[in-house]
């Protein structure tokens, strides 16, 4: 919705700053841990591949949206998702 309709103010639900925060609580793990885990996912239980999973679907639209973001806490804390998400299965 951002990128075919613009970004709204901080408050809005579609705001960059505000995806970016809804990212990062939605995710129950760090990046260096979701690293860690897929480096050998195959050997790990079914629940933790769908939680995996679940934070490479999460994380998507990392791409599109870091360049958007402010500098800060919020950019910060999602740049290394990016590369760790490229480990995920």
């Amino acid at each position: 919705m951002i990128e075919h309709l613009g970004v709204e103010d901080e408050t809005a639900d579609w705001s960059p700053q505000a995806l970016g925060a809804d990212t990062l609580a939605a995710l129950a793990m760090s990046p260096s841990e979701a690293a860690a885990l897929a480096t050998d996912w195959r050997a790990l239980p079914i629940e933790q591949i769908r939680e995996l999973r679940r934070h490479k679907n999460l994380t998507a639209h990392l791409e599109r949206l870091i360049g958007r973001l402010r500098p800060g806490p919020t950019r910060d804390r999602l740049l290394p998702w990016i590369e760790a998400r490229r480990l995920l299965p």
